[in-house]
């Protein structure tokens, strides 16, 4: 644990414990091993990262992807706009085929993350931002065929328009218009849907179901955002 924690995150750190005293606890039911070496070995706390973007920021980062005129620039600024305006994560950008979309009644399934299940191993299904709709369609006309149907063809065919240049070319665009620099780009833009949904009074349920989290736990890092989160509490206590 003390060596990883010189090299790693301690939120991964965690996660490799975790899977380690997974494996052991099995080993140990099934007689294959005589005990668990993870038991009692204290974890490592993660902090709790919310990096998100602000309102002007956002706009800065939207108009800024708008500008681009090159195949990859533009699939960047799809990438961008579902990420800000619909809290997907990057897998489940990258999974999504036009078949997962339907802009006529604006409905969206998130039923992949890359080419398996999303996190929290269900499909949820949302209703598609309606900004979102024109963008899509002009987008649709233009898209590259792939094999899956993709809405994001990262690396697919000769082209290759969103390999590594396209996806991972978010830091490139944050640092042309003037954004600080983010340790993860893609689930910043997460945590930028969700912090201003719920500053604009969304519910934090309804947020956990957007979001797809299967434990509201982890739904109510958010919940300090609220505009009336505490509110008047502090004058109930009166003498």
């Amino acid at each position: 644990r003390d060596g990883l924690l010189q090299r790693y995150a301690p939120g991964t750190v965690y996660n490799a414990l975790a899977v380690l005293s997974a494996l052991f606890s099995w080993g140990v039911r099934g007689g294959h091993a005589p005990g668990n070496p993870c038991k009692g070995v204290e974890r490592p706390t993660a902090a709790q990262s919310l990096d998100y973007l602000g309102r002007e920021e956002v706009r800065r980062l939207l108009d800024g992807a708008a500008a681009a005129t090159s195949p990859a620039g533009r699939l960047l600024h799809v990438a961008v706009a579902l990420a800000v305006h619909a809290g997907l994560r990057k897998g489940e950008l990258l999974g999504l085929r036009w078949i997962d979309l339907d802009l006529d009644s604006r409905r969206l399934t998130i039923a992949r993350s890359y080419q398996g299940l999303p996190k929290s191993g269900k499909v949820r299904h949302l209703r598609l931002p309606m900004e979102l709709v024109p963008l899509l369609r002009a987008w649709r006309e233009h898209c590259p065929p792939s094999a899956e149907g993709l809405v994001l063809p990262w690396g697919q065919g000769a082209r290759k328009l969103a390999s590594r240049e396209a996806m991972l070319g978010l830091p490139t665009l944050l640092r042309r218009v003037g954004i600080r620099s983010l340790t993860h780009p893609w689930h910043a833009l997460r945590h930028t849907f969700a912090s201003h949904f719920i500053m604009a009074g969304g519910n934090i349920l309804t947020l956990q179901k957007i979001l797809g989290h299967s434990d509201v736990k982890v739904t109510l890092v958010y919940a300090h955002l609220a505009p009336d989160f505490l509110g008047d509490e502090m004058d109930r206590v009166r003498y």
